[in-house]
């Protein structure tokens, strides 16, 4: 079995963090944009006193849209770039204030349209924080490309 890909969003994953496994495509043999980009994920959060373990659909094209726009407000260094999903699994917020550092908010729903939320920020990070986030993203897109066009 091939290792999931894995994008950590915080400093490490003993520190407070998002992290999205990908393990592959939701449905391997479709080859459209609607269908072929659906990924199977997990995704964990260690937020304080609080971790959260969900299984979620996310989409390439989502993936690949967060990272351009991290790659934004890496060359920038100001504005954000935020990971929302089409189900509604996971809302993520990267800011970047005047001076590099950043602020990562966020929420993520266990059963979306009627589950539990847990709602969540994480601290202490600056703009050196996003290459290796940026270079997981593009080994995300690198193993599961976005297919066809909408």
């Amino acid at each position: 079995m091939t290792e999931p890909a894995g994008i950590v969003v915080g400093r490490s994953e003993e520190s407070d963090h998002v992290l999205i496994r990908v393990r592959g495509r939701m449905h391997p043999g479709a080859t459209d944009f609607w269908d072929g980009n659906w990924l199977t994920s997990l995704i964990q959060v260690r937020a304080g006193g609080f971790t959260a373990w969900i299984n979620a659909g996310l989409r390439a094209d989502e993936l690949r849209d967060f990272r351009v726009a991290l790659e934004r407000v890496y060359a920038e260094v100001k504005g954000s770039a935020t990971l929302s999903t089409m189900e509604g699994w996971i809302e993520l917020t990267v800011e970047c204030h005047p001076r590099g550092s950043l602020s990562i908010s966020g929420t993520v729903v266990d059963d979306p349209g009627m589950g539990n939320t847990l709602h969540f920020e994480i601290d202490g990070l600056d703009q050196t924080d996003l290459p290796p986030l940026v270079d997981a993203l593009v080994a995300v897109e690198e193993r599961f490309p976005v297919l066809g066009s909408p």
